[in-house]
């Protein structure tokens, strides 16, 4: 089993691209986010990446981006995955303690045959539900990891991490897994905005479970 890794950065549309391209049934995708805000940051997403607006005439529609241009293969692939939506902490660790492929309602696609890789179990924004709760240090950022990679192992899929891409640079996921956070839950801010305990890179948590892609799009 491929050890759990955490991708680069992408964007909403990104990842669904990445999904649609490497999907191995039965990858389950988890979003961070309520689902409204998901669909129009993806919407969001996907405008930014058109050209700018032209005169338009029947000989010269307007341009789709590729995911509005689903070929039949994409279309067969996406029914076959499960996407389910993880705003918090909680509700994050209660999924993973229950998960199991053997549930899913979600069938496998005709004529399956094997392809070789094992498939995701995928959290998009795993960092942010952390940031805005209690949980935000080593020890919360470990227990969800620890639970995280457990659930995946017994059900034979791989974890991977996927956050949101904020920025054009190369070095936002070493910059994001740079920031410090507390060692303990509960610990408290100073007035300048320094952590009262000690502390320690994120990256140095999540490396104890997971290995990291090289710098480049997740979705190339």
């Amino acid at each position: 089993m491929p050890r759990p890794i955490v991708l680069s950065p992408a964007t909403p549309s990104e990842l669904l691209t990445y999904i649609l391209s490497y999907h191995t049934y039965p990858t389950t995708l988890l979003i961070s986010w309520p689902r409204q805000q998901f669909l129009d940051a993806l919407v969001q997403d996907m405008e930014q990446q058109l050209p700018p607006p032209a005169s338009q005439d029947d000989h010269h529609p307007s341009p789709k981006h590729p995911l509005l241009r689903a070929t039949l293969m994409q279309v067969a692939v996406a029914r076959h995955i499960r996407i389910l939506f993880i705003p918090t902490t909680t509700h994050l660790r209660a999924y993973l303690a229950t998960f199991s492929a053997a549930e899913s309602r979600i069938p496998p696609p005709p004529n399956l045959t094997p392809s070789g890789g094992a498939p995701l179990l995928l959290v998009y924004g795993f960092l942010e539900p952390h940031r805005h709760g209690s949980e935000w240090s080593a020890q919360g950022l470990n227990t969800s990891a620890a639970g995280f990679v457990e659930s995946a192992a017994r059900n034979g899929f791989r974890a991977a991490i996927a956050e949101p891409r904020r920025t054009d640079a190369d070095d936002e996921l070493r910059k994001a897994l740079g920031e410090n956070v507390p060692v303990l839950n509960g610990t408290t801010r100073r007035d300048d905005g320094s952590w009262s305990g000690q502390t320690v890179p994120i990256q140095k948590v999540l490396a104890r479970w997971f290995e990291f892609e090289s710098p480049k799009d997740v979705s190339k």
